[in-house]
Protein backbone atom coordinates (compact mmCIF):
# COMPACT_ATOMS: atom_id res chain seq x y z
CA UNK A 1 0.00 0.00 0.00
CA UNK A 2 1.12 3.50 -0.75
CA UNK A 3 1.15 5.74 2.29
CA UNK A 4 1.11 9.49 1.83
CA UNK A 5 1.13 12.16 4.48
CA UNK A 6 -0.36 15.62 4.07
CA UNK A 7 -0.18 18.45 6.56
CA UNK A 8 -1.64 21.95 6.54
CA UNK A 9 0.81 24.89 6.68
CA UNK A 10 0.55 26.83 9.94
CA UNK A 11 -2.52 27.03 12.11
CA UNK A 12 -6.12 27.62 11.16
CA UNK A 13 -7.64 30.64 12.99
CA UNK A 14 -10.92 30.02 14.77
CA UNK A 15 -13.71 32.51 15.57
CA UNK A 16 -12.30 33.52 18.95
CA UNK A 17 -8.84 34.23 17.39
CA UNK A 18 -7.25 31.11 18.86
CA UNK A 19 -5.06 29.17 16.49
CA UNK A 20 -5.91 25.53 15.91
CA UNK A 21 -2.85 23.37 15.43
CA UNK A 22 -3.03 21.38 12.21
CA UNK A 23 -2.51 17.64 12.42
CA UNK A 24 -1.02 15.46 9.73
CA UNK A 25 -3.39 13.13 7.89
CA UNK A 26 -2.27 9.75 6.59
CA UNK A 27 -4.14 8.43 3.56
CA UNK A 28 -3.69 4.81 2.57
CA UNK A 29 -4.56 3.87 -1.01
CA UNK A 30 -4.69 0.15 -1.84
CA UNK A 31 -2.74 -1.07 -4.84
CA UNK A 32 -4.95 -1.58 -7.90
CA UNK A 33 -3.22 -4.71 -9.18
CA UNK A 34 -6.29 -6.96 -9.06
CA UNK A 35 -8.11 -6.86 -12.37
CA UNK A 36 -11.87 -7.10 -12.61
CA UNK A 37 -11.97 -7.17 -16.47
CA UNK A 38 -15.11 -5.03 -16.58
CA UNK A 39 -14.52 -3.89 -20.18
CA UNK A 40 -13.91 -7.44 -21.39
CA UNK A 41 -17.06 -8.54 -19.53
CA UNK A 42 -19.11 -5.76 -21.10
CA UNK A 43 -17.91 -6.87 -24.55
CA UNK A 44 -18.80 -10.49 -23.75
CA UNK A 45 -22.19 -9.44 -22.41
CA UNK A 46 -23.12 -7.56 -25.57
CA UNK A 47 -21.50 -9.60 -28.32
CA UNK A 48 -20.72 -13.13 -27.05
CA UNK A 49 -23.51 -13.94 -24.63
CA UNK A 50 -23.90 -17.64 -25.43
CA UNK A 51 -25.90 -19.40 -22.65
CA UNK A 52 -25.51 -16.23 -20.53
CA UNK A 53 -21.76 -16.75 -20.07
CA UNK A 54 -21.20 -13.05 -20.79
CA UNK A 55 -23.80 -12.09 -18.19
CA UNK A 56 -22.15 -14.35 -15.60
CA UNK A 57 -18.77 -12.80 -16.38
CA UNK A 58 -20.23 -9.30 -16.05
CA UNK A 59 -21.79 -10.13 -12.66
CA UNK A 60 -18.50 -11.57 -11.38
CA UNK A 61 -16.65 -8.48 -12.61
CA UNK A 62 -19.02 -6.25 -10.64
CA UNK A 63 -18.58 -8.46 -7.55
CA UNK A 64 -14.79 -8.29 -7.97
CA UNK A 65 -14.88 -4.49 -8.19
CA UNK A 66 -17.15 -4.23 -5.13
CA UNK A 67 -14.98 -6.63 -3.11
CA UNK A 68 -11.84 -4.70 -4.04
CA UNK A 69 -13.43 -1.42 -2.96
CA UNK A 70 -14.45 -3.02 0.35
CA UNK A 71 -10.89 -4.21 0.91
CA UNK A 72 -11.54 -7.96 0.55
CA UNK A 73 -8.72 -8.66 -1.90
CA UNK A 74 -8.77 -12.50 -1.85
CA UNK A 75 -12.45 -12.53 -2.74
CA UNK A 76 -11.86 -9.85 -5.40
CA UNK A 77 -9.12 -12.00 -6.96
CA UNK A 78 -11.43 -15.02 -6.91
CA UNK A 79 -14.29 -13.17 -8.60
CA UNK A 80 -11.89 -11.59 -11.10
CA UNK A 81 -10.42 -14.97 -12.06
CA UNK A 82 -13.89 -16.47 -12.48
CA UNK A 83 -14.95 -13.50 -14.63
CA UNK A 84 -11.84 -13.90 -16.80
CA UNK A 85 -12.52 -17.63 -17.32
CA UNK A 86 -16.16 -16.98 -18.22
CA UNK A 87 -15.12 -14.20 -20.63
CA UNK A 88 -12.67 -16.46 -22.41
CA UNK A 89 -15.24 -19.26 -22.67
CA UNK A 90 -17.89 -16.84 -23.99
CA UNK A 91 -15.55 -15.40 -26.63
CA UNK A 92 -14.34 -18.81 -27.80
CA UNK A 93 -17.85 -20.29 -28.04
CA UNK A 94 -19.20 -17.11 -29.63
CA UNK A 95 -16.41 -17.08 -32.22
CA UNK A 96 -17.02 -20.74 -33.09
CA UNK A 97 -20.76 -20.08 -33.49
CA UNK A 98 -20.13 -17.06 -35.73
CA UNK A 99 -17.73 -19.11 -37.85
CA UNK A 100 -20.29 -21.95 -38.18
CA UNK A 101 -22.99 -19.43 -39.12
CA UNK A 102 -20.76 -17.88 -41.80
CA UNK A 103 -19.92 -21.30 -43.27
CA UNK A 104 -23.61 -22.27 -43.41
CA UNK A 105 -24.51 -18.89 -44.92
CA UNK A 106 -21.86 -19.13 -47.66
CA UNK A 107 -22.76 -22.74 -48.53
CA UNK A 108 -26.48 -21.88 -48.68
CA UNK A 109 -25.76 -18.86 -50.87
CA UNK A 110 -23.65 -20.96 -53.25
CA UNK A 111 -26.35 -23.65 -53.49
CA UNK A 112 -29.06 -21.05 -54.06
CA UNK A 113 -26.96 -19.42 -56.80
CA UNK A 114 -26.42 -22.81 -58.44
CA UNK A 115 -30.15 -23.62 -58.37
CA UNK A 116 -30.99 -20.16 -59.72
CA UNK A 117 -28.54 -20.56 -62.59
CA UNK A 118 -30.00 -24.01 -63.44
CA UNK A 119 -33.51 -22.56 -63.52
CA UNK A 120 -32.53 -19.48 -65.52
CA UNK A 121 -30.28 -21.28 -68.01
CA UNK A 122 -31.59 -24.85 -68.16
CA UNK A 123 -29.67 -25.93 -71.27
CA UNK A 124 -26.13 -24.77 -70.40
Amino acid sequence: MAMQSYSAPGGIPMQDNRAYAAQSVTVSVPDQKDSDDIIFSTFSLHFCNFCCLGFGAFCNSIKARDSRLLGDFPKARSYGAKARRLNIAAVIIGSILILIFLIIFVKTYMQATSVYNQIRYPYN
